[in-house]
C-alpha cells in the first residue's frame, strides 16, 4: 500500500468518525455529573523552587461558565424594536430598543463575553448556581444547580481551618467522548488581573496623556553622569555582570501606551480546562489548570548590553510579574469517587457521577 493510499484511507476514517458523531442527537451521548472545587492553597514556608511561567491564554472547547456570568441577550434584542436614528423625529422614543448593528447577522459580533467580563475586578462568585438543562435535548456542557452539589461541607471546611480559599466550585453535565474528541470546559476565578496585567504577564503600559510635556534638555542625563554613576556601582559591587540564565522572565517588549478608552482583556487568578474522556469504558481526567500571582522580579538579562542599561535605570531594574504556577495532571477514575489533584500552590477535587445516560448504548 502507497503512503498516499494509506494516508487517503486515514484521513477518511477520521472524518467519518468526526461525522458519525457530529450526526449523533445528544441522547445518544454518554452524559456525566461532574462537580469541581478548586483552591488557594493557604502560604506556607515551604521553600519550592518553581519555574518562572508566564499565564497562557486557553482555547476550550467549552466555556460555560463566561456563559453564566455574560448571559447571551441576542435573542432578546431581536425582539425588541430598532431604535430610531438620530434623523428620525419621533414624539415618543421606545424604552427598550435595539441598535440596527446589534441584530444585524452579518456585522460585527454583537456578543463578545470577553469584553463584558473585563469589567470585573473578580468573577462574581465563588460558588455557580446554574440552572439546569435537559441532556435528551441540550448541545453541549451545562451548569447544574448549586444543591447539587456535595462538596458544601469540605469548602467550609477549608475556609475555617484556613487551609485554602476556595476560587471555584461548580458542577456540569456533559456528554463525554473518546480522548481524540478533545470535549475540555474551561473553568475561571477568582480575581480579575487584567488592569493591572497584560495577558503575557507583563504589567500594563502606562495610559497615553493627552499633551506630551516638552522635556527639557539640560534635565537629561548626559553620558558621563552616567558613566560616572556605573563606574561608581561597579567599584562598590552593586553591579555583578553575568552571562548566567537566571530562569527569570525576559524583560518586557516595547508596548506602546494605552489609550484610555482601550478595554483591557481579563486576565484570571485562575484560569485553564478540564478534559474528561473515555478510553474504553474507563473515565480520564486530564487538568491543565493555572494559578496566577503577581510577584516582584527582576528580569533575566544576559547580554552585557542589557545588563549595563538595566544597571543604569534602577527604578527599571525590578517589576511586577504575573507569575503563572501549573497544574497538569491526568488520572484515571472511577466514577462517584472523590479525586484530588494536589498542588503545592492549588488544589483540585473532582467528583464524576453516573446519569440515566452514562451507560453504553
Amino acid at each position: 500500500m502507497t503512503v498516499w493510499l494509506r494516508t487517503t484511507l486515514l484521513t477518511l476514517g477520521l472524518s467519518a468518525t468526526s461525522l458519525a458523531i457530529a450526526q449523533e442527537s445528544s441522547a445518544d451521548w454518554r452524559w456525566f455529573e461532574v462537580e469541581v472545587l478548586v483552591f488557594k492553597q493557604a502560604p506556607n514556608n515551604d521553600a519550592e523552587a518553581f519555574p518562572w511561567h508566564p499565564p497562557r491564554q486557553f482555547d476550550a472547547r467549552h466555556d460555560p461558565i463566561s456563559g453564566y456570568y455574560a448571559p447571551n441577550f441576542f435573542a432578546l434584542l431581536n425582539d425588541l424594536p430598532l431604535c430610531p436614528s438620530s434623523e428620525e423625529a419621533l414624539t415618543i422614543r421606545p424604552v427598550f430598543c435595539a441598535q440596527a448593528n446589534e441584530v444585524d447577522p452579518f456585522g460585527h459580533p454583537w456578543y463578545q463575553p470577553s469584553r463584558i467580563l473585563s469589567g470585573f475586578e473578580q468573577a462574581p462568585a465563588q460558588v455557580v448556581d446554574g440552572s439546569g438543562g435537559d441532556m435528551m435535548t441540550s448541545s453541549g456542557p451545562y451548569l447544574m444547580p448549586a444543591e447539587t452539589h456535595v462538596f458544601d461541607d469540605f469548602r467550609e471546611q477549608l475556609m475555617r481551618r484556613n487551609v485554602g480559599s476556595p476560587l471555584l466550585h461548580v458542577a456540569y453535565r456533559t456528554p463525554v467522548f473518546t480522548r481524540s474528541e478533545g470535549y475540555t470546559v474551561r473553568l475561571f476565578g477568582g480575581r480579575n488581573f487584567g488592569q493591572e496585567f497584560l495577558p503575557s504577564g507583563y504589567e500594563q503600559p502606562p495610559f497615553a496623556l493627552i499633551e506630551s510635556a516638552a522635556v527639557d534638555e539640560e534635565q537629561q542625563p548626559q553620558l558621563f553622569e552616567e558613566l560616572e554613576a556605573l563606574l561608581s556601582r561597579v567599584n562598590q559591587q552593586e553591579i555583578q555582570i553575568s552571562y548566567r540564565d537566571h530562569g527569570t522572565p525576559n524583560p518586557p517588549p516595547l508596548i506602546p501606551e494605552r489609550a484610555r478608552s482601550q478595554r483591557a482583556e481579563p486576565v484570571w487568578e485562575l484560569d485553564g480546562t478540564l478534559h474528561i474522556y473515555l478510553v474504553g469504558n474507563y473515565l480520564h481526567i486530564d487538568s491543565d489548570l493555572e494559578l496566577r500571582s503577581p510577584q516582584q522580579v527582576q528580569f533575566n538579562q544576559r547580554e552585557l548590553a542589557a545588563q549595563v542599561e538595566q544597571a543604569l535605570q534602577v527604578d527599571r531594574s525590578t517589576s511586577r510579574f504575573l507569575r503563572s504556577y501549573r497544574l497538569d495532571q491526568l488520572r484515571r477514575v472511577i466514577s462517584h469517587e472523590t479525586h484530588y489533584f494536589d498542588h503545592p500552590k492549588l488544589g483540585l477535587v473532582v467528583q464524576i457521577r453516573r446519569t440515566d445516560l452514562s451507560a453504553r448504548r
